[in-house]
């Protein structure tokens, strides 16, 4: 069956162990809240849908009346926290090899991620994400642990602390009172992308821990986990079809069939075997997207209905309360 966007839930754990050791706030009625199950936290590797996850940031951040809530949630982050991913970073043989394990298998922390990419430069060397072609936007808080979670991580694994020679940030998280620049300890700017630039010499020393035997063995075994979360190839390629072509108004299932040089009966028996159909994929993907466009103020409420193939903005609102519960605009005001 096709799976909504799940984060690993030791991130949860970690939110609220935060809010009780820093705030002495007690998380277990935010957990209830966002109907999240705290007995998930003892199995290693057990995800948390997106949406739930989405609500606990924003529960936990207001409880927190703490702007910077989400780098004092990174910043207790462990290897471990990250299930095998941790596992084939803690053996890496230099900074650029669990950079592009972290590339390889970011789906283990979320698969709401969209793959990073590592890219050398003359004397550089550069983790980048480009945040508009995210399905889902996470919130501020969010982001916020996860880029105090990759230079924590950085000091796992180093002989000493490496800092990137400057950062690029979404804007999304810009003008929230966070000192950035004394948090990273280098230059930061905020822009479409999210970027990490790092001395080469940095990231191609050999690291103390290194054995290459057991990343060879945890990379196999992070390769079966991926397959066991994620959707089917041919799942993934009919969502990212609708992505492209939702806007033109075009989503039925024949003309996204032709998009992939299958008949739909091709089409459709391909997603019967990986376990979903085509009305599920184009119900999660509208409403994934649908959830990122109104948290955004760029967009009015028939923009959303355009962009997602809806023929007016009255039946995108009866969709969309179905899905939520809310009406679009009752999703906004909360968001």
């Amino acid at each position: 069956m096709l799976q909504d966007p799940t984060t690993i839930s030791s991130v949860a754990r970690l939110i609220g162990e935060t809010l009780q050791g820093d705030y002495g706030i007690e998380p277990r009625p935010l957990f209830r809240d966002s109907r999240i199950d705290p007995a998930k936290f003892a199995k290693p590797g057990s995800r948390v849908p997106f949406s739930k996850m989405d609500l606990l940031w924003r529960l936990a951040t207001e409880a927190s009346n703490d702007p910077g809530f989400g780098i004092k949630v990174g910043s207790r982050v462990t290897p471990g926290d990250f299930f095998v991913l941790g596992h084939a970073w803690l053996a890496s043989e230099t900074l650029r090899g669990a950079f592009e394990r972290l590339s390889r298998f970011v789906h283990v922390l979320s698969t709401a991620r969209t793959s990073l990419e590592v890219r050398d430069e003359e004397d550089s060397c550069t983790i980048f994400e480009s945040c508009e072609t995210r399905l889902v936007q996470p919130p501020p808080a969010a982001m916020d642990a996860g880029f105090a979670a990759l230079l924590r991580m950085c000091d796992f694994i180093t002989a000493a602390p490496v800092r990137p020679r400057n950062v690029v940030l979404p804007q999304l998280v810009d003008g929230r009172g966070i000192d950035y620049e004394s948090v990273f300890g280098c230059p930061v700017t905020f822009g479409e992308v999210e970027a990490w630039k790092f001395s080469k010499s940095d990231v191609e020393t050999m690291l103390p821990g290194s054995i290459p035997e057991v990343v060879a063995v945890v990379e196999a075994i992070a390769d079966e986990y991926l397959a066991s979360i994620e959707e089917g190839a041919v799942a993934r390629e009919v969502r990212e079809t609708l992505i492209r072509m939702m806007p033109s108004g075009k989503s039925d299932q024949d003309t996204v069939a032709r998009r992939l040089y299958r008949s739909r009966s091709t089409l459709q028996r391909q997603l019967v075997a990986e376990g979903t159909s085509y009305r599920q994929i184009l119900e999660s993907t509208r409403r994934s997207l649908a959830e990122k466009y109104l948290r955004s103020n760029d967009y009015s409420q028939a923009d959303v209905a355009f962009m997602l193939g809806f023929t007016d903005q009255s039946n995108f609102a009866r969709a969309f309360r179905r899905w939520t519960g809310m009406t679009p605009g009752e999703f906004r005001k909360a968001a």
